[in-house]
């Protein structure tokens, strides 16, 4: 059984509690292809951390906390809207990085796209 999973933070649930959306692949024999599954979890968050839109590394606990409640959130992997390519280091917005889309509007005399505090691209 696995014990970590990789979710995204839907919200707050209820005290120290968050739902969290866990997506997984799942073969079809039939098809010979894979099609996504979500499933749905509430997670322990005694630190108040997460918000909504940040992805987490969540553990099965061994005794669940209540029928419900059977994860923890064990690390914050990325913050919401702060999403970094593991290969380049570089912050990403979708398809493209965030460095990329500033020089696209700088080239067309725009604004940048995104005003980010105190992150380096």
């Amino acid at each position: 059984m696995v014990t970590l999973l990789m979710a995204k933070c839907l919200g707050p649930s209820m005290k120290s509690t968050v739902k969290v959306l866990a997506p997984s692949l799942k073969l079809d024999t039939f098809f010979n292809m894979y099609f996504r599954e979500n499933q749905q979890f509430l997670v322990d968050d005694n630190k108040l951390e997460c918000s909504a839109g940040d992805w987490l590394l969540i553990r099965k606990l061994e005794q669940p906390l209540s029928l419900r409640v059977n994860h923890k959130v064990e690390k914050i992997v990325y913050k919401a809207g702060h999403v970094i390519d593991p290969l380049t280091g570089k912050q990403s917005l979708g398809y493209q990085y965030s460095s990329d889309a500033d020089r696209q509007s700088q080239l067309f005399g725009l604004k940048p796209t995104l005003q980010r505090k105190g992150i380096k691209s």
